[in-house]
């Protein structure tokens, strides 16, 4: 009989006394699984006995699902719509204040009297670009001035 010595814990083959559920078999050959509820990717170089354990699991006939790989989620257009329209008035709250505030007492002004008016039209067409045909489709949005688009809204 040959003693061996063995120099790391890499030398030891130790079994899995984790479960784990929830099998899914990646594209790769690798898999995520389920372990004390966390999902883990499980490959051969990562965590190699866990990776034998799922393998001989579904060696063995234990049910897997193929893995998601490319999920597609779909944006809401009414949802990005609602978002842009709260966005761009919230963006500009600051810039009608800071106007109405100027002039109520006699100070400077950020922008012209024409810039103002321009401001509040372009608001208020936002706030009613719901009511507008077609509404959510961002061909109906209410195009934002250059300058609004500069000053306010930073090139968003």
């Amino acid at each position: 009989m040959i003693d061996q010595v063995l120099e790391t814990t890499d030398d030891v083959s130790q079994p899995i006394t984790t479960p784990f559920t929830d099998v899914t078999v990646k594209t790769d050959g690798t898999f995520v699984v389920t372990v004390n509820g966390n999902r883990s990717h499980v490959t051969q170089d990562y965590n190699p006995p866990l990776y034998q354990a799922v393998r001989q699991y579904l060696d063995n006939g234990g049910l897997s699902s193929e893995y998601a790989e490319d999920i597609v989620v779909q944006s809401d257009p009414g949802l990005l719509a609602k978002l842009w329209i709260e966005a761009s008035l919230k963006a500009s709250d600051k810039l009608v204040s800071e106007y109405r505030d100027a002039r109520d007492l006699g100070g400077v002004l950020p922008i012209t009297a024409e810039q103002f008016t321009q401001l509040l039209t372009w608001r208020q067409a936002v706030r009613e670009w719901p009511l507008v045909s077609g509404y959510p489709d961002k061909a109906t949005q209410p195009a934002t001035p250059d300058w609004i688009e500069a000053v306010v809204l930073d090139g968003e």
